[in-house]
């Protein structure tokens, strides 16, 4: 029980820190500010974070894991491949359309490279494993016929250029749907289907 509050607590610090980071940047956001959002001591925060530093890096760094397996994972093998690419398409995008507050700390971190060199790489690194796990099922339509053939590669980058532009550019929650699944549709025609 007192590890579970422990945890509950430590979660509370690190959401409230991701939710001001990515709203005032690393300087704005203050330790101070942080535990009164998470509704903690000032002191509690560093007990569960020794530095500022090693609070942002886990702010960005923890999502980042969850993002992994959600996004390098696709959906189950089909028939179609046409179906299979539509439904880890919208298995991703779905995803994202719930995370406009963590791609605001990764921009912040991608347009701030020379400052977070270390998160950076991790980002980066992240962009090709997600390449690589796109490349078979870009392979596996182009093979089908059914994809004019792209680079697999420049297909991946482009796509995820798209979902993170459309999380940080629409304000429409996961609950306005037919919005989302025009995107879905849209991020398709990047794989390049034939007609």
């Amino acid at each position: 029980m007192a590890i579970q509050k422990s945890e509950e607590k430590r979660q509370k610090i690190l959401q409230a820190a991701i939710q001001l980071f990515s709203e005032n940047g690393y300087s704005k956001a203050t330790i101070k500010d942080i535990s009164k959002e998470a509704g903690v001591s000032f002191g509690t925060v560093f007990t569960y974070y020794e530095t500022k530093d090693k609070l942002f890096e886990a702010a960005v760094l923890e999502p980042l894991e969850e993002m992994k397996q959600v996004l390098l994972s696709h959906a189950e093998d089909q028939e179609d491949i046409i179906d299979q690419i539509k439904e880890t398409i919208r298995m991703h995008m779905m995803y994202f359309a719930r995370q406009a507050t963590y791609a605001r700390m990764v921009q912040y971190v991608i347009g701030q490279r020379e400052r977070f060199p270390e998160l950076f790489d991790e980002l980066n690194a992240f962009t090709e494993d997600l390449q690589d796990s796109l490349k078979p099922l870009v392979e596996k339509g182009q093979e089908a016929g059914v994809l004019i053939k792209l680079d697999p590669k420049n297909v991946a980058i482009t796509y995820l250029a798209y979902i993170n532009g459309v999380r940080l550019t629409t304000i429409d929650d996961i609950d306005q749907v037919p919005a989302w699944n025009m995107f879905v549709d849209h991020a398709f025609l990047l794989f390049g289907p034939k007609q």
